[in-house]
């Protein structure tokens, strides 16, 4: 069963190998310039290798984008957050405090 972008909420997702799930309407294209553009509709886009995440998984993305918090093995915690750059947001599990000597 397909699913709906949760940003414009007319197309599906989908899948670019294992970097990347956009929207159907989210057409990237490298200018003159060398810079991306979207030539589409919907800016709706999530990177599947997350530098600061880590990897994030088809399963994952199916998660995040119904509602739900994702947490890695450190414990940080990835949401869906439409008014982000990124359309995620993430929340870090806190550090262990350093000691005094």
């Amino acid at each position: 069963m397909a699913i709906q972008c949760p940003l414009c909420k007319k197309n599906t997702l989908k899948k670019r190998g294992d970097t990347l799930v956009f929207c159907g309407s989210y057409q990237p294209h490298k200018n003159d310039n060398g810079q991306w553009t979207n030539q589409g509709n919907c800016e709706f886009h999530i990177g599947l290798k997350n530098k600061v995440f880590g990897k994030i998984s088809i399963s994952d993305v199916k998660s995040i984008v119904n509602g739900s918090i994702v947490t890695n093995k450190k414990g940080d915690k990835i949401k869906l957050d439409l008014e982000s750059t990124y359309f995620t947001k993430i929340e870090f599990a806190p550090k262990e405090e350093d000691e005094d000597l």
